[in-house]
């Protein structure tokens, strides 16, 4: 980055934006913000209490196969892309956002089309790669201009992955973390969008506990199969809902993504180099939603890190860089103009072909130069306090403790607006004495005599978005400790496989502290008692119809988890009032009309109630994920995708699929539809509910259902129903394109892209009637 101008009468009296902007620190894909999030409070309070770090290197990778509480991505074995696609798509968001301002200035321009005002949305991001400067404080910085960032559409974009960044809380409770979307570009030159919202506390007054409705809410989505999450994810992002009695607002809002909040972020190579650039929600002079280029959080200007008189940054190259071309230049003692008044512009580069002229090497230096670098120098010191966190908490940290304990946290006011991903941009390696003497004390001071200096380098460099993402791949942070790898400049890749630095030692570590903060927040919460799931309001109210739910609702009777896995049951004898398993380790209870049925840590299954509707008979053996029901029988689902079912004959206890492969379970009444990872379906039960008739073929992705029929939808939007025809298993919309299907007792309705609506099925139960047009 090249600074181009100084104003020395500068006072700094920020204006509101940036104040905020510098109370803020955003994290990387790894790593910590600072001395003041839940992550640090979890480190500190492991050493405070004489206990190992959980999650030790020596503990297996996080499995998010299995696991939806830290990462929900594509390509996971049962996710169904498509729905994922079409419930986040891009378009969806920025619609939220632009909702969200509360302007009602901002309404008036809701009159003009969606796509057209999203389209101008995300073009106001992509303007801001044609700006050549920036300012930051006093320091007016230079911008690569990267034209071709322009051709991204909203067409070409598809969510990724969605993360939980519960750990990014604030020890003090003032907000609960970060919750992201990240988006790809499907074809062409790579490009990423990380919608990266902060969430605020929904109830404040009880600090960091106040965050545990949350906690909770994510420990729950982990338990899910894929596509019970994404229903979830959806609600929780776009529209909000309440768990376990606390209402939690949606997460895409503008204000959770503006100055002082969170961010969103690009990563990019349709320009080289590889480079990473944060913006903020705004509202222009207009009254127009738009994005602002912000600063790149823990980025310090690479100019910072070198000595005083040292060649300056040159696009694709930078001051560290090896090429003959400046070896050549600093041999025969001359310097570089950059200005652009003698400088020839490479065509579509961004950069400039830099003049040679003798002169003194201190000549480079601009008074903004030199006092932001003396500023630095100066403050220099804490950062590096921050950076050697994980030994001053600890005299001999795990590599866990190191990689995920320490960050830089730097004032705002020396970040800059980019960061590349390549060695020319690499801070590790500059070589700025007054920072190297500072980091030689400190080591000194801690008695760290077997750590080297270019090792603490090597942390401020983890920290920048660069680094993280690519620069400081395997470098070493301490003795025999190096940082870990990306996956080629992104941690989620547009299939969404993840890096190894998140298998190997976020995501374990982030495990860790979601489940340390349940632990000792529960003690001291309301939140006491897990009940079955779903009760009779949830079943009618949160599935989009109530035989929709992977699970029908006890009618008779109530049954309770404890935080230690035990359970208590009360309420009618006959159907699961009585009878409840001694002991604990329970993890979750599911019900049908009359029995309940337990699942252990191990997939082990335990039931009671009515011996006839599945009260008895459940297998034995471990293994099993989750169970499903009709009204008078269960199917239990295998890792492997195997199924067992157990209860009233003609409610589906027999006739199950042998084989595995199976992702999910749906059901009616008294009839089960089972759909395989390729999309085929088979059914079994009551012949009168669904259990004939299903269809032949693959390519499906989702099945839903009235009380006695099943209605199942394709990839490219086109519906096959069977069962009673009654209820809606005959008369299903012929053509694609439709994109959910909801219910009643009797009829369905199914909804196109464009807003139409087609419902069949019982005329009692609304299969006629449903409103024309979009």
């Amino acid at each position: 980055m090249n600074l181009i101008s100084f104003n020395a009468s500068f006072i700094r009296i920020p204006l509101l934006s940036i104040a905020l902007i510098a109370l803020t620190n955003t994290a990387i894909a790894g790593g910590s913000i600072g001395e003041h999030s839940l992550m640090n409070d979890f480190l500190r309070s492991k050493v405070s209490m004489g206990r190992d770090f959980s999650v030790s290197t020596d503990s297996p990778a996080y499995n998010n196969e299995t696991n939806n509480a830290l990462v929900f991505n594509r390509g996971a074995i049962g996710v169904d892309n498509h729905d994922f696609d079409e419930k986040f798509s891009l378009a969806r968001t920025l619609t939220s956002i632009r909702y969200s301002t509360g302007l009602p200035s901002h309404r008036i321009s809701t009159l003009l089309p969606d796509n057209f005002l999203n389209t101008q949305l995300l073009n106001s991001l992509l303007n801001t790669f044609k700006v050549s400067s920036k300012t930051n404080g006093f320091v007016k910085m230079d911008l690569q201009i990267r034209d071709k960032e322009k051709e991204v559409s909203l067409s070409d974009m598809s969510p990724t992955a969605i993360f939980n960044r519960f750990d990014l809380s604030a020890s003090n409770g003032e907000h609960c973390g970060e919750y992201r979307i990240i988006y790809h570009k499907n074809n062409g030159a790579r490009f990423f969008l990380a919608f990266e919202a902060q969430y605020p506390n929904p109830d404040s007054s009880k600090g960091k506990r106040g965050c545990f409705a949350l906690a909770d809410f994510w420990q729950e989505i982990g338990k899910m199969n894929k596509a019970d999450a994404l229903v979830q994810l959806e609600k929780f992002f776009y529209k909000g809902l309440v768990h376990k009695g606390v209402k939690l607002p949606a997460v895409v809002d503008f204000t959770h993504y503006t100055h002082g909040t969170g961010q969103v972020r690009s990563n990019s190579s349709i320009q080289k180099p590889w480079q990473l650039r944060e913006f903020k929600t705004d509202i222009s002079a207009k009254g127009k939603v738009i994005f602002v280029a912000d600063t790149v959080k823990s980025n310090p200007l690479t100019r910072l890190f070198v000595n005083k008189g040292d060649l300056p940054v040159i696009w694709n190259m930078g001051p560290y860089s090896p090429t003959d071309f400046l070896v050549d230049i600093n041999k025969r003692g001359l310097v570089l103009d950059l200005s652009t008044d003698t400088s020839v512009k490479k065509e579509n580069s961004g950069s400039y072909l830099p003049t040679a002229f003798p002169a003194k090497k201190e000549n480079l230096e601009t008074d903004s130069l030199k006092t932001l670098r003396a500023h630095f120098n100066r403050d220099f010191g804490t950062y590096v306090d921050n950076l050697l966190a994980p030994e001053r908490r600890a005299s001999n940290p795990s590599p866990r403790d190191i990689i995920n304990g320490f960050s830089l946290d730097n004032d705002d006011s020396y970040n800059e607006f980019q960061s590349d991903s390549n060695e020319g941009d690499n801070t590790a390696n500059g070589r700025n004495e007054n920072l190297s003497a500072i980091i030689s004390k400190k080591l000194t001071a801690l008695n760290l005599s077997n750590y080297s200096v270019q090792m603490i380098r090597n942390r401020a460099e983890a920290m920048s978005c660069g680094g993280c993402h690519q620069n400081s791949n395997d470098a070493e942070i301490a003795p025999n400790v190096h940082w870990p790898k990306s996956g080629s400049f992104v941690h989620v890749d547009e299939k969404g496989a993840l890096s190894p630095a998140l298998t190997e030692q976020f995501l374990p570590a982030r495990a860790a502290l979601l489940k340390d903060y349940l632990q000792e927040t529960i003690g001291k919460s309301v939140e006491k008692w897990r009940f079955a799931e779903p009760d009779y309001s949830s079943a009618m109210n949160d599935f989009d119809g109530p035989y929709n739910a992977s699970n029908l609702p006890n009618q008779v009777a109530f049954a309770a988890l404890k935080t230690d896995g035990s359970i208590t049951a009360w309420g009618d004898s006959s159907g699961g009032g009585a009878g409840a398993p001694t002991g604990s380790g329970y993890t979750k209870i599911y019900s049908n009309w009359t029995a309940f049925a337990a699942l252990k840590a191990d997939g082990s299954i335990t039931a009671w109630g009515d011996s006839d509707s599945g009260g008895t008979g459940a297998p034995t053996g471990s293994g099993y994920t989750k169970i499903y029901s009709t009204g008078f029988a269960f199917a239990a689902l295998k890792a492997d995708g195997s199924i067992t079912a157990w209860g009233d004959s003609e409610s589906g206890s027999t006739g199950a699929p042998t084989g595995s492969g199976y992702t999910k379970i749906y059901s009616t009444m008294n009839a089960f539809a089972a759909l395989k990872a390729d999309g085929s379906i088979t059914a079994w039960g009551d012949s009168d509910s669904g259990s004939t008739g299903a269809p032949t073929g693959s390519g499906y992705t989702k099945i839903y259902s009235t009380m006695s029929a099943f209605a199942a939808l394709k990839a490219d939007g086109s519906i096959t129903a069977w069962g009673d025809s009654d209820c809606g298993g005959a008369g299903a919309p012929t053509g694609s394109g439709y994109t959910k299907i909801y219910s009643t007792a009797g009829a369905f309705a199914a909804v196109k892209a464009d807003g139409s609506i087609t419902a069949w099925g019982d005329s009692d139960w609304g299969g006629t009637g449903a409103p024309t047009g979009s």
